[in-house]
């Protein structure tokens, strides 16, 4: 056997034990995501729904996704400053919730489809992709 096989052959050894030893020291992810609405809207159940999916989906690796009812960790208009702050990882609610933090946020949410200025959300999508919207 010539030394670049054998060197091959370590290397592709080494990568197999390093690969077994990193999964079985990787500590479990948690993802804290604090709602900003009742725990019983029909948005948390579904976060919840997405949540189990996640850790069925990732079930060797041992990350979770835990659903925070409104207000758990600070009041919900300051979710997304925790967010920033790093005291929970997520925030959940829609953008124009934070329009006050930033102005272009309403942009990406609901009321600009259907706020008063007549787009449904195919037009406001349309209007955005292809009729200047971008360029805003």
């Amino acid at each position: 056997m010539s030394v670049l096989a054998k060197l091959g052959k370590t290397l592709a050894a080494t990568a197999v034990v390093a690969t077994f030893a990193t999964a079985a020291i990787a500590k479990p992810i948690t993802i804290r995501v604090q709602s900003v609405i009742s725990a019983k809207a029909d948005e948390v159940t579904m976060l919840k729904a997405f949540a189990e999916d996640v850790k069925a989906l990732t079930a060797g690796d041992e990350i979770t996704i835990e659903v925070l009812p409104a207000g758990a960790v600070v009041g919900v208009k300051e979710t997304l400053d925790a967010v920033d702050k790093g005291l929970v990882e997520g925030g959940f609610a829609w953008t124009h919730y934070w329009s006050g933090k930033h102005p272009a946020a309403a942009l990406f949410g609901s009321p600009p489809a259907g706020g008063g200025i007549g787009m449904d959300n195919l037009a406001w999508l349309s209007w955005f992709q292809f009729g200047g919207g971008k360029e805003l």
